[in-house]
C-alpha cells in the first residue's frame, strides 16, 4: 500500500490530484458558463444602447433582460454553494444575498416598475430618465459581476481570465 501525506487527509497522492484535477475541471467549466452568461448580458446591454435613441422601448428591454441575466450569474453561483436554493425572482435573490447585491436589487424597484408599466401598455414608452438610469446601472452592475467571476480563483486562473 502506498504512503499517505497529512496534506492529502490520509488519501493516497494519486487520489488526491485525480481529486483535485476533476474540482478543476469542473470549477473552469461553471467560470466558462459564468462567462458566457455574462458575455450574452453585454450582448444585449449593448443593443440596448444602439437602440435606446431610435427604438426606447425596445433598448428598455434588452437592457433589463441584460440586468436579470447579469444579476442570474450572481444567483447561479451563489445557489453552487448553498444547501437551498435561493427564490427564483432574480431580484428577491440578490436581496437575499444582502451587502452590495442587496443595494443592487433595491435599486431596480422603479424599473422593474417601469417595465410593468410598458408590458400593460403597448403604446408606452420609457421614461427616458429611467433608460439611462437603467443603462448606466447595469453597465456598472455587470463590470462589477465580472470582477466577482474572478474572486476566489487560483492566480493563474484568474490572469488568463482577464482581458
Amino acid at each position: 500500500m502506498g504512503t499517505t501525506t497529512a496534506r492529502s487527509g490520509g488519501q493516497h497522492p494519486e487520489t488526491v490530484l485525480r481529486s483535485d484535477a476533476r474540482s478543476l475541471r469542473l470549477l473552469l467549466a461553471r467560470l466558462d458558463q459564468d462567462q458566457a452568461d455574462l458575455e450574452r448580458a453585454r450582448q444585449l446591454l449593448q443593443q440596448g444602447r444602439e437602440l435606446a435613441p431610435v427604438a426606447p422601448r425596445e433598448a428598455f428591454e434588452l437592457v433589463h433582460r441584460a440586468a436579470l441575466r447579469g444579476a442570474g450569474v450572481l444567483v447561479a453561483r451563489a445557489n453552487r454553494e448553498r444547501r437551498r436554493a435561493l427564490p427564483l425572482n432574480v431580484w428577491t435573490a440578490l436581496e437575499r444575498l444582502g451587502g452590495e447585491e442587496a443595494r443592487r436589487a433595491e435599486t431596480l424597484g422603479p424599473l422593474v416598475a417601469e417595465r410593468t408599466r410598458l408590458d400593460r401598455d403597448a403604446s408606452a414608452l420609457p421614461d427616458p430618465e429611467l433608460l439611462a438610469e437603467h443603462l448606466e446601472g447595469t453597465t456598472a452592475h455587470l463590470d462589477r459581476v465580472a470582477e466577482k467571476l474572478l474572486e476566489g480563483l487560483p492566480v493563474p486562473l484568474a490572469e488568463l481570465s482577464e482581458d
